[in-house]
């Protein structure tokens, strides 16, 4: 009996192979984009995200100050910075200033679905962080648009 367990373990192993990463040539292929070697800046990254969102502005984007909202997390798996509020009705490239650390950063204006005057807004995680905003805070921010 003792010689027969490992010979039972043999077809449980051999199902473990299509777990081993693939190596060598089997292994995907992916890109890096092109830079100098050193990674992106927040800042940067911002004015890349800007210059996008600037090219889908429609014609009619409202400009300098929408006015302010209280405003919370937003959906964290959606990735970028946005915020939605009730003062757009289109998406188009703006500002955001948080009233508590002076912090300003540029994203795109959301409509919020359903939001009517007063509804507040919802902000994404890296427009949260940077703004230097607890995760957990409902802050009062001023928002641009243009």
């Amino acid at each position: 009996m003792t010689i027969l367990r490992p010979l039972l373990l043999i077809p449980f192993l051999a199902a473990c192979q299509s777990l081993v990463p693939m190596r060598g040539d089997d292994a995907p292929r992916m890109e890096a984009p092109a830079t100098d070697g050193a990674p992106l800046s927040a800042e940067a990254q911002d004015d890349a995200d800007a210059g996008e969102e600037a090219s889908a502005a429609p014609a009619g984007a409202l400009t300098g100050s929408l006015g302010t909202s209280v405003a919370s997390l937003g959906t964290a798996t959606e990735q970028g910075m946005w915020i939605k509020t009730a003062l757009v009705s289109a998406p188009q490239p703006g500002r955001v200033r948080a009233a508590d650390t002076g912090r300003e950063v540029a994203v795109t204006l959301r409509p919020l679905a359903g939001g009517a005057a007063g509804a507040g807004a919802r902000l994404s995680l890296q427009a949260m962080q940077g703004l230097g905003l607890p995760l957990t805070a409902l802050a009062e921010v001023e928002i641009f648009g243009g």
